[in-house]
């Protein structure tokens, strides 16, 4: 137990330093994304849902890279689909901008093959760690995250996805309770080491009912978990209208190549959209510079602002 008073005195030290230009937490390498959460504060679950070829991994790799090679951020990525040498792949292409296919194939034109002889160093060198076991318990989870912490003082981890966690190895049979656990699990580890975990989870299939406007995510299409809204302080979705041939929003304005990061839930902050641009064939998100009307246009026409109210 602490004294109120000792919390104070640790309030107001970060009150003093904080201003309005300030981050409260780590920034996202995205600008429109860092004004609605204000970064990944440090003791938080982050959940980023979304369909399958939305595009959720990618732009997970996005943020470790705008975190880590970008900032030099110690981060952990834990992926129980893929091997570790996708997703280092995947990391290249985004961060390099080459095609994604054509660096597994080795089929680069000579302006990637520059791109990759000046940039590979650079990722090289960032701290960034991978673990990619076939199988994976909450319990070996923990352990890692705490390895990670204490000798590499890691700040952020991604976790690649909820639904191929079990609690423990064997078959359940209650999954959905199961998965409760494990989302508790992870927000007492965020808790615990001071750091952000950045969940990715499944969507269930009530995303592709026809009658939902443009198919936007809700809370309630999360997969499989009645706690994962109630244990994550922020949960977001990587949304593509064109995904679902929807080319253009309300206002005219052009869905092509736009990803949609609908932020849903915020304890922190407030809920909204960020409008990102991506280009799949390198899996690279990014920011263009659109003017103001612009952006007002692409949020407007679905409802919500680019900066919304608090949660």
């Amino acid at each position: 137990m602490k004294e109120i008073k000792d919390s104070i005195e640790n309030s107001v030290k970060r009150f003093q330093k904080a201003s309005p230009d300030q981050l409260i937490g780590i920034s996202t390498g995205f600008e429109r994304l860092d004004d609605i959460l204000g970064g990944f504060v440090e003791g938080t679950l982050v959940t980023i849902g979304g369909r399958t070829g939305m595009g959720k991994t990618a732009f997970a790799l996005n943020l470790l890279r705008n975190i880590s090679i970008e900032n030099n951020i110690p981060s952990l990525h834990i992926s129980l689909e893929s091997t570790e040498q996708l997703c280092t792949n995947m990391l290249i292409a985004c961060t390099l901008n080459v095609k994604y296919r054509g660096l597994l194939r080795g089929q680069l034109v000579a302006e990637e093959w520059e791109k990759m002889d000046k940039g590979l160093p650079r990722i090289a060198n960032a701290p960034v760690y991978l673990d990619t076991k076939s199988t994976y318990t909450i319990d070996d989870i923990c352990k890692t995250v705490e390895e990670s912490v204490q000798e590499h003082q890691v700040k952020i981890v991604f976790i690649d996805y909820l639904q191929l966690i079990f609690a423990k190895t064997g078959f359940t049979e209650n999954r959905y309770l199961e998965l409760n656990y494990i989302t508790r699990r992870l927000k007492a580890l965020a808790k615990e080491f001071n750091i952000t975990i950045v969940l990715l989870s499944q969507l269930n299939r009530n995303a592709e009912d026809d009658k939902r406007f443009e198919h936007r995510p809700v809370l309630t299409d999360l997969r499989d978990s009645g706690t994962i809204c109630d244990d994550s302080d922020v949960v977001c979705f990587v949304h593509r209208p064109e995904y679902y041939h929807i080319y253009q929003d309300e206002k005219g304005n052009d869905m092509h190549n736009v990803a949609l990061i609908i932020v849903d839930k915020n304890r922190l902050g407030y809920t909204g959209d960020a409008v990102l641009n991506v280009d799949m064939a390198s899996r690279r998100f990014f920011e263009s510079p659109l003017d103001d009307n612009m952006m007002d246009g692409l949020t407007s026409g679905l409802d919500i602002p680019i900066i919304g109210q608090p949660f």
